[in-house]
């Protein structure tokens, strides 16, 4: 935790600090490490884009987005969160995604025919269920999951893997990482920046 972190960091003997993680914490160890000069590597709140352009393989593309977002149910620094889509075709484009989203088998991980299992604790699934909700006030559009899934058991911390379109840059979910099952996808065009 936090109390070994500072100890490595501060530490004269430690020459290189490599750091994946929330923006914050990052921002300390930087300030920490600056006072004896060492070695950083930080990546830090990421937010993986995958870019969809209209003549890409559109089948193609919902497989890589969805593997690339609900893989390890989002619970990776390199989870693809934010999904930019040429506005050609953004509309068919994510009818797919979310379809796709809805089939996937959400319940115990030992059981072959599951795709997705238990974010990591409770107080994680709230937290991501806060940024869904926070989604839904800032206007973005749920077009899949956006909720606690019950799978019978009453055990576990299993979560519909969620799919937002009409999403802007402006919002929290386009900006902070969720490091969870939750699909930000925004419009672009060619010639035009929406991002």
């Amino acid at each position: 935790g936090a109390t070994c972190g500072q100890a490595l960091v501060e530490h004269p003997d430690v020459d290189k600090i490599a750091f994946t993680g929330d923006t914050s914490t990052g921002k300390g160890i930087a300030k920490s490490a600056a006072d004896s000069i060492k070695h950083l590597t930080l990546e830090l709140g990421g937010k993986s884009p995958n870019i969809v352009f209209a003549d890409a393989d559109l089948d193609a593309a919902v497989r890589g987005a969805t593997v690339g977002i609900f893989y390890g149910k989002g619970e990776v620094c390199a989870a693809g969160s934010r999904l930019l889509v040429e506005a050609s075709i953004k509309d068919a484009f994510l009818e797919k995604v979310a379809a796709r989203a809805k089939k996937m088998s959400v319940g115990d991980p030992l059981d072959p025919k599951t795709r997705f299992g238990a974010l990591s604790s409770k107080s994680h699934l709230e937290r991501v269920l806060g940024y869904v909700e926070t989604a839904r006030q800032e206007g973005a559009t749920l077009l899949a999951g956006g909720a606690r899934a019950d799978i019978g058991t009453g055990k576990g911390y299993f979560m519909q893997p969620t799919v937002f379109g009409d999403v802007t840059p402006a919002m929290t979910i386009a900006k902070e990482e969720i490091f969870g099952p939750v699909l930000a996808a925004i419009e672009f065009e060619i010639g035009r920046a929406h991002v």
